[in-house]
């Protein structure tokens, strides 16, 4: 049996007309009706964010060995860190002649990034040595390596503009050390980067890395030891590419795949029919819904959903549906309608749609937020693979 999940990163929303029950998706629909469809409360508490939406989603997280994001950002960009590495997600973003955070992702203007991360790799302070690497669009991985670094700090990222820069701050007493060093590394770069003729060809001056999150080396269980299934991840976000390296699941770098409403999406799912060759089950992600619910477009959301449901149907004439069975659900609900207020990933959970001939149907017909929350089941326990294998008939 082959096992399709396509998590439509942010693609769930909030309110009685969403993007998802406005878009024309006549495939999703047509699984919906052949499949079962509900809800997946994913838990989250203090934060919802998309490195712990998609280890839920695989089965894989727990507490005890998260090893936080800006690790897994590293190894999604092909980084190995040490056992003693400090990992950093960091964004870059603009600061005003005032001192004041005025967009804290730099315009997303990916113009010069790579340059200013070349000019910062490499810098020393206290001991500490920093390898600073771009990433997806605006995004930056930054390593330091050292004595004595702990990942247990504050970020420097106030979530909002119109602010002064907050430092780092130490959350444990064994923590002074690394924020101290890592308040200088936010003033050094400023400078360094304040100085430079390419920010004037910018829309926005990107002369400040707001760092984020932070993270060490650990080790999981792997996902084909967790269920007997050998696993490839498709998607142009490095923290996906991340959780996979961390699960052991293969990484398919596939040309064209941006992460944007861009994204070749002919090119992703023709790479996860030719996965399904040496793999039982493809972990396939689409980071548009995502970029466009934060820039507050629900009509564009709208229609790239529709647009992917083109490409579900494609696939689904590829494959002997016999034998195979499409998920599609979200890592979080994103709110993209501009009255939203507030951060917009949010705790609800996530739609689910589990099809394939091998799964009895329930009386859903449509797959949406509504049709969802009054759906067929509500998996409780986090682990939707399981629950998959199960409604398949494989457990």
């Amino acid at each position: 049996m082959n096992y399709l999940m396509i998590v439509l990163d942010g693609g769930g929303d909030v309110g009685k007309r969403t993007p998802l029950s406005l878009a024309k998706k006549p495939y999703m629909d047509r699984l919906a009706r052949n499949g079962i469809v509900g809800l997946l409360d994913m838990k989250y508490k203090d934060r919802v964010d998309s490195d712990l939406g998609y280890l839920k989603l695989l089965g894989c997280y727990s507490p005890d060995d998260y090893p936080g994001r800006g690790y897994l950002e590293a190894l999604g960009i092909g980084l190995e860190p040490g056992e003693r590495d400090l990992c950093i997600r960091g964004n870059f973003a603009t600061l005003n002649s005032r001192g004041t955070l005025t967009d804290r992702r730099a315009g997303r203007d990916e113009t010069g990034l790579a340059e200013f991360c070349g000019l910062l790799d490499g810098m020393e302070i206290d001991g500490v040595r920093f390898t600073v690497r771009k990433s997806a669009g605006h995004r930056v991985v930054i390593i330091a390596q050292g004595e004595n670094l702990s990942a247990r700090v504050k970020p420097n990222d106030p979530k909002t503009t119109g602010v002064p820069l907050p430092q780092v701050k130490p959350l444990s007493p064994e923590a002074k050390f690394t924020t101290s060093v890592l308040n200088k590394f936010t003033y050094r770069v400023s400078k360094i980067l304040s100085k430079q003729n390419i920010n004037r060809k910018r829309r926005v001056p990107a002369n400040v890395i707001l760092l984020r999150s932070f993270g060490m080396k650990r080790e999981t269980k792997p996902f084909n030891e967790r269920y007997g299934l050998k696993a490839s991840c498709i998607s142009a976000m490095p923290v996906a590419k991340g959780v996979a390296r961390f699960l052991g699941i293969d990484v398919i770098n596939v040309k064209g795949a941006t992460g944007l409403v861009n994204t070749d999406l002919d090119a992703k799912f023709s790479a996860a029919v030719e996965s399904f060759k040496d793999h039982d089950f493809v972990f396939l992600h689409i980071n548009g819904t995502d970029i466009v619910s934060h820039d507050r477009k629900p009509a564009e959301k709208r229609r790239f959903i529709e647009k992917i449901d083109k490409r579900i149907g494609k696939f689904m004439k590829r494959m002997d549906m016999g034998e195979t069975v499409v998920i599609v659900t979200s890592d979080h609900r994103t709110a993209s309608s501009p009255s939203f207020r507030g951060y917009e990933h949010t705790k609800d959970p996530v739609p689910v749609l589990i099809s394939g001939d091998s799964v009895p149907p329930d009386r859903v017909e449509k797959f949406d937020e509504a049709n969802a929350e009054n759906g067929s089941f509500a998996i409780e326990n986090n682990d939707l693979v399981k629950f998959a294998l199960g409604r398949s008939g494989m457990l």
